[in-house]
């Protein structure tokens, strides 16, 4: 019964993630998609190939997440946990709200593998360093930002206020770390009108459910501290990374930027999107993220556009390939693996 509802539900997710990925392909259109590509011509396999390392590292650091004292849960192949993870990805770029269309596909995948305390457990908490590696990300973006770009005095204090926010982030993401967070956002969400009616009964249903994730997750940082920061500074590894892509997208054009405005490129025009999270897609907030930072460093707007358009493609091919690694089973990769 579980493996026929887990079979439904991973149709159900490709079916999502099939129709996400024709919607962006239309909105782009094929012309612009192949012009772009000849554009960017052989740098633009460059382009696609430097996200298999960064998937690799976040693959890395999921499954340092999974692997605690119990034996059983080192079973799970490296492969079968990549796979889930460009998946979840791919579902995470291509629906709206992000993480609701990839992490209830994670938990999915891995409950039958982990149970589904320890598969919610380990999917939430990657997803905090996640989160808490973006945090630390935007927070050097803005010292670098700081020390090394010419800008106003009000630009000044907006880093500095954008600086503390981020701290106060951190904190209760930490917080969340030590005492864990799933029992308490819940007990947050029954004091809410409109949600009380169906957040009451499953929380006094599942209370001792929501404490044992809470435990687990607490456990890493307090029991497992070494891998916890492991786990963190490569998620942190992974978000420098993505801002390079900036600057290699721009190379085939000759347009001169430095690393360092590259990365705030990049942390300016992630924030912009984060911050308007609810744009299916990121339709039209990525593009008016790097706008605006492309504006505010001196350059022209237009590239901008050109730089998003060309994230959007590789985009495409690696959401592509998310989706259709939810077709592949995974008991192949686990069969091969215990043989």
């Amino acid at each position: 019964m579980k493996k026929r509802s887990s079979s439904i539900g991973r149709n159900i997710f490709f079916v999502i993630g099939l129709i996400a990925l024709s919607v962006m392909a239309w909105s782009i259109g094929f012309d612009t998609i192949v012009l772009h590509i000849r554009k960017t011509g052989w740098w633009f396999f460059a382009i696609v190939g430097m996200w298999l390392p960064i998937y690799l590292i976040n693959t890395i650091a999921f499954n340092i997440i999974i692997r605690d004292d119990n034996p059983e849960n080192r079973k799970v192949p490296f492969l079968h946990v990549f796979k889930i993870t460009l998946s979840g990805f791919a579902l995470k770029a291509a629906t709206p709200l992000g993480f609701f269309g990839g992490d209830p596909y994670k938990i999915m995948e891995f409950r039958s593998l982990l149970g589904i305390e320890k598969a919610t457990s380990s999917v939430v908490l990657y997803t905090m360093t996640f989160i808490s590696a973006h945090s630390i990300f935007w927070l050097l973006s803005i010292v670098l930002a700081a020390l090394f770009l010419p800008m106003p005095l009000l630009g000044k204090v907006l880093l500095l206020l954008l600086f503390v926010v981020f701290l106060v982030i951190l904190f209760f993401l930490w917080r969340g770390y030590r005492k864990g967070m799933a029992l308490q956002l819940f007990q947050w969400l029954s004091r809410i009108s409109l949600l009380k009616k169906w957040v009451t009964p499953f929380l006094a249903n599942n209370q001792h459910k929501l404490h044992s994730i809470d435990t687990q997750i607490a456990y890493l940082y307090k029991s497992r501290r070494r891998a916890f920061l492991k786990a963190l500074s490569l998620e942190l590894i992974a978000r420098i990374c993505n801002a390079l892509e900036v600057y290699v997208i721009l190379r085939p054009i000759n347009v001169d930027v430095t690393l360092v405005q590259s990365i705030v490129i990049y942390s300016f025009m992630s924030l912009f999107t984060n911050i308007l999270f609810f744009s299916p897609m990121q339709i039209g907030t990525r593009e008016g993220g790097y706008v605006l930072a492309f504006r505010a460093l001196g350059l022209l707007g237009s590239l901008g556009i050109y730089v998003s358009l060309v994230t959007r493609v590789r985009e495409l091919f690696w959401i592509g390939v998310g989706v259709l690694l939810m077709k592949v089973k995974g008991t192949i990769i686990l069969n091969k693996y215990t043989e």
